[in-house]
This record gives C-alpha cells, structure tokens and sequence, in this order.
C-alpha cells in the first residue's frame, strides 16, 4: 500500500486501543493558546507518546472558531481564579488596566488547568463509550479489520464505511460466532450491498481452511459464496473487493435464476418491498433452500416505538439523499414477521439484534426442519477467529 491511501490508513490505523489517552491528549493540546501550532505539536507529542495522531488533531480542534472565545474567557477567568482567587469584571477599565503580562499568565495557567479537566473528561468519554461497545471478541475483531481492508483498493470511504459497519453492527458477529450457520456448499447473499458479510466470511475460510476436524460442525465456511445486489456501482465495490472469492451479481434478486442453495441471507431487504413483493421473494428463496439449509434476515421491529420510528426516519432519510425519494417501505412487526415465515414452512428462532445500538433490530432464523438447534461448532476451529 503507498500513497495517500497508505498515509490515511497509517494515521487512521495507528495505536488502536489508546484511543482515549489519544483524544485526551489532543484535547488538553487544543486548549494551550498556541493558535496554528496546534498541528505540529500534535504531530511531535503524538510520536513521543505513541499515540493516534489522527485522533488528537481531531480532538485539539476543541479550540475551533465558534468554541475558541468561550474557551478563551473561561481560561482567563481560571487563571485568574488560581493565581489571585479573583475574577476579570466584564468591562472596559479591566481590559485597559490590566497589563498584556498578567492577561498572559492568567491565560497559560488557566489553559492548562482547564485543558487537563477537559482532556480528562472527554479521555473518561472515550474510554466508556469504547468500553460498551468492546465486548466484541478480540480475535473476531482481528478478522473484521481484515475484511474491511479488502476496501482499500476500491476508496477510502468503502473502507471507512467496511470497518464502521463490521465492527458496530452487532449481525455480523452474531453470524460467525453464534452458531447460527453450520458449513455447507453455496451462501446466497440478497441485497449485499458492498458484500461485507462476503468479505468477513472469506477471511474466516481462508483462516480455516486446515481446520476440519471428524464428526463436528466447523466455522461457518461455504465452497461457494455469491451476493445479488441492484445497484451498480455498489456491486462493483464488492467484486473488486472480493475478486475471486465470491461472485456478485448486479441483478434483481425477483428476476434472477436461483440454483440450490445450503444458506440466504438477507439483511434489511424485505422493508424495501411491497407486501406482494416480500411473500413472493419469501417463496422464491424457500424453494431455492436444501431441506437442512438455514435463511437468516435481519429486519426492523415496527412494534419498538422510538427505536422502530428511528430507524424508519433513518431510511427515508437516505431514501431522499440517494435520489430514491419516492421509495415506499413495508415494514412489519416482530410477530407478524414470524407469521409471515411461518406461512412459507419456515421454523422461526428470533434472536434481537439491537445490541450496542439505538435500532430496533431483529434477526429471524429461518430452518425447514423440526431441529432448531444451533450447531456446535468445534472449539479447535473456533478458536482461530473467536
């Protein structure tokens, strides 16, 4: 990797998990009255200490032009607080009668003292924020990386978007580590999108490839992965992150000649269709379904007031920005869902998939026989991505 792309994945990638010490830091630096030596002394301070010099520079703009004068008056005022234990009137004679010595001083002592409570602070931010949503399995998060930086041939935004969403949205490690999927030959992949569930299941297969031990369930590794995806140029994306590792298509899934098939998957499809449309795409894919294959589909509970409200308000949102602004959505609740499946011979299992997030998530597992059980995964093989 070099160029641009590799100076903006060093600095983006650097100490990974001092994020908090990083942002405190660069906080306390964008407190010091030092206006445009901000940068340099991020740059000088960030080498030292071993620290996300990306992350600090963010964090020093705590001083930027609508934050800067309270900033400054606040500063004064500490200052002026801790070495006199009196405060600057709000008038004119102060500002003439105070000499630009005292002015100063005020101003440098009260910036450290307010850049340490505030580095501290927004550092205890950081870190509780980090903390809530690091229960992630470390090795599961090692091959999420990964995944996400297939996208760095493609753009920079494909890879912020890969790494965002594989390490925040709770699905994907749902999928490889809670044994919802047993191994089997062909996954189907409905609405890929830039196939980041592809990509995460080809980094676990090439992970595991020597790993197949008699008489039990290995990681969730297919011989054939393929993604169906609408829109153009997002399929693009995934083929050029994929390369030959998975096939995608960018064709309507309601039109495409479906072979058998030992797992579907689909994630935040079915609202975008009409009732009409989402019983026929059901039956379609059932069809398409060996009798011991799983479906899993990840879709909104309309039945979860706020949490339903935002994510619908979310979809239109991006509905009027992407140009689809007439875009309708069938959106159901988690009952009428599990009806729905049930009525095309599907067992149902509803596991929620709002953790660490503000959505109204659920994720339906969907199997064509009486045993519901979720496989059991060999723990040797388990280990290498859990």
């Amino acid at each position: 990797m070099s160029g641009w792309r590799g100076l903006i994945y060093e600095l983006r990638t650097e100490a990974e998990g001092r994020d908090a010490a990083s942002v405190g830091v660069g906080v306390l630096i964008g407190c010091l009255p030092i206006f445009g030596l901000h940068l340099g002394l991020v740059l000088v301070v960030g080498r030292v200490l071993r620290l996300n010099r990306l992350r600090m520079y963010v964090a020093a703009n705590i001083s930027n032009p609508l934050m800067a004068p309270l900033l400054i008056f606040t500063e004064v005022q500490v200052g002026a607080w801790a070495r006199r234990e009196d405060l600057y009137g709000l008038t004119l004679q102060t500002i003439r009668t105070t000499s630009p010595w005292t002015f100063g001083a005020d101003l440098l002592v009260g910036s450290l003292i307010v850049g340490v409570a505030l580095g501290g602070a927004f550092a205890l931010l950081t870190h509780l924020v980090a903390e809530r949503s690091g229960d992630a399995d470390p090795a599961f998060v090692a091959v999420a990386r990964a995944a996400a930086d297939r996208y760095l041939g493609t753009s920079i935004a494909a890879w912020e978007f890969a790494r965002a969403k594989l390490l925040s949205d709770p699905v994907y490690e749902e999928v490889v580590t809670g044994g919802l999927l047993a191994p089997g030959n062909t996954l189907l992949d409905v609405g890929c999108g830039q196939g980041l569930l592809l990509a995460l299941l080809s980094e676990i297969a090439h992970r595991n490839r020597e790993c197949s031990p008699p008489g039990a369930h290995g990681p969730p590794v297919f011989e054939r992965l393929i993604g169906v995806e609408v829109r153009g140029r997002v399929a693009r994306i995934a083929r050029a992150a994929l390369r030959e590792d998975a096939t995608v298509l960018d064709i309507d899934i309601s039109d495409a000649p479906l072979e058998s098939v030992s797992a579907v998957m689909a994630f935040d499809v079915l609202h975008m269709m009409s009732a009409v449309d989402q019983e026929r795409l059901i039956a379609r894919l059932a069809a398409a379904l060996e009798p011991d294959g799983t479906m899993l589909v990840r879709e909104v509970d309309a039945s979860q007031g706020w949490r339903f409200r935002l994510v619908h308000v979310g979809n239109r949102l991006k509905a009027v920005v992407t140009g689809h602004w007439r875009q309708r959505f069938r959106f159901r609740g988690a009952d009428d869902w599990s009806r729905l499946f049930t009525a095309h011979g599907f067992q149902v299992q509803v596991v929620p998939m709002s953790r660490r997030t503000p959505f109204a998530n659920v994720l339906f597992q969907l199997r064509r026989h009486g045993d519901q059980s979720r496989p059991e995964y060999s723990s040797r093989c388990a280990s290498q991505y859990r």
